[in-house]
Order: C-alpha cells, then structure tokens, then sequence
C-alpha cells in the first residue's frame, strides 16, 4: 500500500500501511490530537489503513498537522509487500521454466529416443 495524503484548508486525510499495521500506536496520537482545541473530529478507518482529521484552519494549518503525524510514524512505507510481490514474481519465473521444461523433455523425449534407437 503507498501513502495517500490529501490536504484542504480544514481536512487532512492520510491513508498508509503503518495506520493498516499500527493500529494501537495510531489510536494513541488520536487521543492526543481529540485534546488540542484545533483539532474538531478525528475518524479513524482501522480496516482502511485511514485517518481522516478535521480541524480549525485559523488555529492550525494542515502542513503543521502533517509534521505532527510524521513524526509518529504515520507516512512511513514498510517494505511487507515488496517483499511478497518479489516471492511471487520469483516463484512464477520458476514454476513457469519447470513447466517448459517439463513440456519440452515430453515433445523432445520421444524424439531422442527414436533417434537413439536406430543409431
């Protein structure tokens, strides 16, 4: 999942696979920012990976807000579906030259052994 930030003048929605994975560390900050009289509503979408942040833009700006979440942790990228894409991607290259293989020593097999026969 890559990080998705949208920014208004009063909205800050951020969508990342550390709010998917850290669900109880995102909920934490969540409280700290229902504290801060800028702050109007938090939603956290948990299943979502996605926190969306209303607040007022005379007492906050949204950059302010963003280093805030940035600097929990909330926009980094965690390497878990690279890691799966390369095992498959690698997989599949093996799996798909056993299968030539396999296709080519059948066509060939006879072939060979014919040859070899008469020789």
């Amino acid at each position: 999942m890559s990080t998705y930030i949208h920014k208004t003048q009063k909205r800050l929605r951020i969508r990342s696979e550390y709010i998917l994975r850290h669900p109880q560390e995102v909920a934490e900050l969540i409280e700290q920012l229902q504290q801060v009289d800028a702050i109007q509503s938090v939603t956290h979408k948990r299943f979502a990976g996605s926190v969306a942040i209303v607040f007022d833009d005379q007492q906050m700006d949204a950059d302010t807000l963003l280093e805030t979440v940035e600097s929990h942790g909330w926009l980094r990228s965690e390497n878990h579906a690279a890691f799966v894409e390369n095992a498959v991607k690698s997989g599949s290259k093996t799996l798909v030259k056993g299968v030539a293989m396999m296709a080519l020593k059948r066509a060939a097999g006879p072939v060979l052994s014919r040859a070899l026969s008469f020789a």
